[in-house]
């Protein structure tokens, strides 16, 4: 499970395909209204995966379990030989009960984050090693990525407040504050690129919706 930390190259053409160009009176740009992280959820050990509790859709909780796979084994294996060690060593027996319980929670698959899940690769009776279960998508914040044309270098700081308007059928703005000023600029377009961040406490606004930015 890795987080997002760069615009991907399909992002970046889709942001300039919509023309992302200020308007010298009114300072708007286009930009896009994406997930603040996507998350790909795998398991870690291989096993018979026994339950999925979610689906798309579905609004989750970090901690929240989302999938089990079967234990059935290692609670027995580990039952016998914490019986075992207890006639031994207590000491040893407190060991292998500790490694059982262990063993059992790397089956036990939690939410890492508060968000959504966004699609379901598997059901119970697969027999996942390593792929994909789930993938989830935080919409509390979203992330905003717009293109700034060079004319606006210095103009843009980090933690400004600038104003978000998605696009129709939505109505509004919302208030949105700048994360991240790129330090490189594209020389081909002109452009730097931008990161805000956007509350969405209410999980009013989808992601993937275009949007302008109103400085």
């Amino acid at each position: 499970m890795t987080r997002l930390s760069r615009v991907s190259i399909l992002t970046i053409a889709a942001l300039l395909s919509y023309a992302p160009m200020a308007h010298s009176a009114s300072q708007n740009l286009n930009c896009l209204i994406q997930p603040y992280v996507v998350i790909t959820i795998t398991t870690p050990v291989g096993g018979l995966l026994e339950t999925v509790r979610v689906d798309r859709g579905d609004l989750v909780k970090e901690g929240q379990v989302l999938a089990t796979l079967d234990t059935s084994v290692e609670r027995a294996t580990g039952a016998v030989q914490h019986a075992h060690a207890e006639l031994s060593n207590r000491r040893l027996a407190d060991l292998e009960l500790q490694r059982t319980v262990a063993e059992v929670a790397l089956r036990t698959i939690k939410s890492p984050i508060n968000g959504v899940v966004v699609e379901r690769f598997m059901h119970p009776g697969e027999f996942p090693k390593q792929e994909k279960i789930l993938k989830l998508a935080q919409i509390d914040p979203l992330r905003v990525d717009v293109y700034a044309p060079v004319a606006m270098l210095g103009k843009v700081a980090v933690g400004k407040t600038v104003y978000v308007k998605p696009e129709p059928p939505l109505t509004g703005e919302y208030p949105a504050k700048v994360t991240v000023v790129d330090r490189v600029v594209d020389a081909a377009s002109g452009t730097f690129g931008v990161r805000l961040e956007l509350p969405n406490r209410d999980l009013k606004l989808p992601a993937g919706l275009k949007c302008t930015i109103r400085f």
